[in-house]
């Protein structure tokens, strides 16, 4: 039986393992807003703006002793900009599907939140972008290339080279150097 409101109270979000221990193959279902103010990821801090919803569906495979469940979170989280190091607003949306022993959880009850933060941090982006084409801050003089020009005194170089092309740019020497030496 999944459990969320009892008598107009909110309960927490969870399966009643016994319940589906009785019914094999039978698909439990749950959905609701889960409270989870902040998530720490990879030493981040991010803070989850208001409640997550989650939707939930499990059922019980008798003959390998494990429930397969289903989790689909959405929410929204502020973060900062990997370039720009501005504010940012991101939504999160992810589904997972996994499979869980009920011998390694201790209770009757199969509680979500565990799976529901772990979405939730699943559907983070690994560089955050205020917006998809964001310049980023001048490593040389410090300006938000997004809502200023270099500085007057930034010392960057005039032309800057990709250091991922410099053995492309050594291979295109070689070969100059090469024809130039076959003209002789």
């Amino acid at each position: 039986m999944a459990e969320l409101y009892f008598w107009g109270r909110r309960r927490k979000m969870r399966f009643d393992l016994d319940a589906m221990r009785a019914a094999p193959g039978k698909i439990f279902r749950v959905e609701g807003d889960e409270n989870v103010p902040t998530l720490d990821w990879r030493g981040e801090e991010v803070k989850v703006e208001g409640p997550v919803h989650a939707e939930a569906s499990a059922f019980y495979v008798s003959s390998e002793n494990q429930v397969v469940l289903t989790v689909h979170v959405r929410g929204r989280v502020h973060r900062v900009c990997s370039r720009c190091l501005a504010d940012v607003v991101a939504s999160v949306d992810k589904e997972e599907e996994l499979e869980v022993f009920p011998d390694e959880i201790q209770g009757k009850y199969l509680e979500l939140r565990p799976f529901i933060e772990a979405g939730m941090r699943l559907g983070l982006s690994t560089k955050p972008l205020c917006k998809p084409d964001c310049k980023g801050i001048c490593p040389y003089c410090g300006a938000d290339l997004n809502r200023e020009p270099h500085r007057p005194n930034c010392n960057r170089p005039k032309t800057a080279k990709d250091p991922r092309l410099s053995v492309l740019a050594q291979l295109l020497e070689e070969k100059e150097g090469h024809e130039e030496n076959a003209g002789d």
